[in-house]
């Protein structure tokens, strides 16, 4: 063999020793970015669960509003201080409320 000229069978596995690294590399590289991922995919549920119980308590508080608004006592409240209804009078075939002007 001549000096100075490689072997084809050197070449190849030099060859080979690059593909492996590189296959290795990729291969932690795919690792770390799925790591990454998985904790940003995390943090993303865990905001979302806070929201949901966020969204929860609010919504008990405007059941139990649109319940307060539905009593009668609120809703007469309302007709006499903001629309100006009175009370009718005791009479038979009277109409139940109207207005003030009338």
């Amino acid at each position: 063999m001549k000096k100075g000229k490689k072997s084809p069978r050197r070449d190849f596995a030099g060859v080979r020793y690059v593909f492996f690294v590189g296959i290795l590399v990729g291969a932690t590289l795919f690792h770390v970015w799925q790591k990454v991922e998985m904790a940003r995919v995390a943090g993303l549920i865990n905001a979302t669960q806070l929201r949901a119980e966020d969204l929860g308590k609010e919504q008990v508080k405007l059941l139990a509003a649109v319940a307060i608004k539905k009593t009668p006592a609120f809703i007469e409240r309302v007709a006499v201080e903001q629309i100006g209804m009175v009370r009718p009078k005791s009479v038979v075939g009277a109409p139940l409320a109207h207005w003030e002007g009338e």
